[in-house]
């Protein structure tokens, strides 16, 4: 009788008929009460039509007649954890693999789950088992590849989603993962092609958010019709509204169109009052001032809202009360954003000093000699570099004049290969002979992009001064630009801004001084060993005497000079930087000596500096 009732659940259940296969698995468990294969099967029916209360029950007594069953943990585990049990669940597909070492569904299982707990660390090598036992499951390099991004292996997290994609063209949550990934990582071309095709593969639009980054990344490419196109999918989506209105912003900033931006972040703070996004985008083209103070002085201090809010409602207040010259209401406003800020963006000073050293003690004269040669020879890239808030964005903007040069903006190339290297620099003598020259061949691809016929390409990323001597590697020929400006105004600078991208060592004024000396550190090195012309472009020149200095530096790069070149508004072109605003004025000595309004309030960067 057990045998037909069975049967009679199993058909009813491959029909969709819920209601009769229950009462028909019921039945069968009324004649064998103690079959754990028939209570883990109607817990299974159960889980399919989630009540996973009722699941849960059933296999925990499936579990006490065959405590060491591998699917009855595995069914557990998942059951636990849709029913909002991580904990549990994390117990039973540990209990799983315990049982069963090489079961690709308990180390997918348990490496999901630890990866979704935040325990990217313990996730990632369980990961990796299940995907060498299952190199063909997309699920499974989808979620190793977001597990080793978490923890923060970037480059390895890219072959991951490259790999899955590749496999299964279709799985979109690759796509639209591996997209936000290359947008986090500023890579924005190719960010933008990530969410085409994963469009590509919706009958659907993608989600709102999605859509923004989408759009941002064609602005930021230069593809700012198609941009404008994806944001009107956003618009018909009918959500998001204020975040909708404040990317459109955003893009016509980048743009340089002051007036639309203006009016959309206007719209935004319509629609949401505690905008304090939209706000600081208002305060950084100037078009904010003092009739503001209380809305973003509520916002600055209101401990329900998220910290992204509050921080920009900060730098906005600083902003106008620095316009209007309360300047310790400025500095206090400030210095409230900028503890905001650093509360998810630790410094570590022995990391940062270590990393210096460490570069410092590889790359001596020894290596170039040992390297000479291998890189590619060519003089088309040219490294725009120093410290954030020292003149590289107008350094690039000069040379961005000219016609046959292609200014790339801040170009992550370094970082990222950086981080796809273990153990870097110590074991950079293990890669074979060919491998800077293929680096050096994809970065140059990079830069060059879409303007083969481009002399030369600007890469600007301020941090490079790092990297010095694996640019020197790679390209032997290189420009390499380096910035220079009063670190006391380059602190004051940097305390201002809220980068996007973060840079922790400037939201605490006594790191900054910290990092500054080691950034003097390590440059004084490769002037002493790196066997590279670095030019050498001072801020406080550069803007008091233009025409002498940009000179110099236009035909350092092998330039022909002409006077047009310091006409800044005459580039039209996206700039992402802090000084989207400053770059598109005329050259002027308004910021030189600020820090001197501070002083008082500088006291813990000027004893980090020495300049007390």
């Amino acid at each position: 009788m057990q045998t037909g009732h069975l049967n009679q659940a199993r058909k009813f259940a491959e029909r969709g008929n819920y209601r009769q296969a229950r009462t028909a698995y019921k039945k069968a468990l009324a004649a064998t009460p103690r079959d754990a294969d028939i209570l883990m099967e109607l817990a299974v029916l159960e889980a399919q039509n989630s009540h996973w209360k009722s699941a849960r029950g059933l296999l925990e007594k499936a579990e006490k007649i065959t405590p060491n069953d591998v699917a009855v943990h595995l069914n557990l585990g998942e059951v636990c954890l849709q029913a909002a049990l991580p904990d549990a669940a994390v117990t039973h597909y540990r209990k799983a693999l315990e049982l069963s070492p090489n079961d690709v569904d308990a180390l997918y299982g348990l490496g999901d789950i630890l990866r979704t707990m935040s325990n990217s660390q313990e996730a990632v090598p369980l990961l990796e088992r299940a995907h060498k036992l299952a190199p063909a499951d997309t699920e499974i390099l989808n979620a190793l590849a977001i597990a080793l991004e978490a923890d923060g292996q970037v480059g390895r997290a890219m072959q991951s989603y490259h790999q899955a994609i590749t496999l299964a063209p279709d799985n979109t949550d690759a796509w639209c993962n591996y997209g936000q990934l290359l947008f986090s990582e500023r890579r924005f071309a190719d960010a933008a092609q990530c969410f085409e095709g994963a469009q590509k593969r919706l009958s659907d639009a993608l989600p709102t958010g999605l859509l923004l980054n989408w759009a941002i990344s064609l602005a930021y490419a230069g593809h700012y019709d198609r941009a404008f196109e994806v944001i009107e999918r956003a618009v018909q989506a009918g959500d998001q509204a204020a975040d909708t209105l404040f990317t459109k912003g955003t893009i016509y900033m980048q743009y340089g169109d002051f007036d639309t931006a203006r009016r959309h972040f206007e719209e935004t703070i319509q629609i949401d009052e505690n905008a304090g996004e939209a706000f600081e985008k208002l305060a950084r083209i100037k078009h904010l001032d003092l009739a503001a103070s209380d809305r973003l002085k509520t916002i600055l201090d209101d401990q329900d809202l998220a910290i992204s809010p509050r921080v920009g409602a900060g730098f906005a207040l600083y902003s106008i009360f620095d316009k209007a010259g309360q300047y310790d209401d400025a500095f206090t406003a400030l210095a409230q954003a900028n503890a905001l800020k650093a509360q998810s963006l630790k410094f570590s000073k022995t990391d940062h000093e270590t990393m210096m050293s460490r570069s410092i003690s590889v790359f001596d004269k020894a290596f170039f000699e040992a390297h000479q040669g291998q890189g590619l020879d060519t003089n088309s890239p040219i490294f725009i570099l120093g410290m954030p808030r020292s003149g590289t964005t107008l350094s690039e903007q000069i040379l961005a004049s000219y016609p046959e040069v292609k200014a790339c903006g801040e170009q992550q190339d370094f970082q990222r290969l950086v981080a796809a290297l273990p153990d870097y620099p110590e074991h950079l003598d293990d890669l074979p002979s060919s491998w800077a020259r293929q680096q050096g061949e994809r970065i140059l691809e990079a830069m060059i992009g879409d303007a083969p016929d481009a002399r030369f390409a600007t890469n600007k990323s301020p941090g490079n001064y790092a990297f010095i001597g694996l640019i020197t590697w790679l390209f032997p020929n290189a420009r390499i630009i380096y910035c220079k400006r009063d670190p006391r105004d380059i602190g004051l600078s940097s305390f201002e801004q809220n980068f996007r991208a973060g840079l922790s060592f400037t939201y605490d004024l006594a790191a900054f001084g910290f990092a500054y000396r080691q950034h003097e550190r390590i440059m004084q090195h490769w002037k002493d060993t790196a066997p590279v012309d670095i030019h050498v472009v001072e801020y406080e020149r550069l803007v008091s005497e233009p025409d002498t200095v940009a000179r110099d530096m236009v035909e350092f790069c092998g330039l022909r000079w002409t006077p047009e070149c310091l006409d800044m508004a005459r580039v039209n072109r996206p700039i992402e930087t802090a000084s989207v605003w400053q770059v598109r004025q005329p050259i002027n000595k308004g910021s030189i000596g600020k820090w001197k309004r501070y002083e008082r309030h500088l006291e813990p960067m000027l004893k980090a500096l020495g300049m007390e």
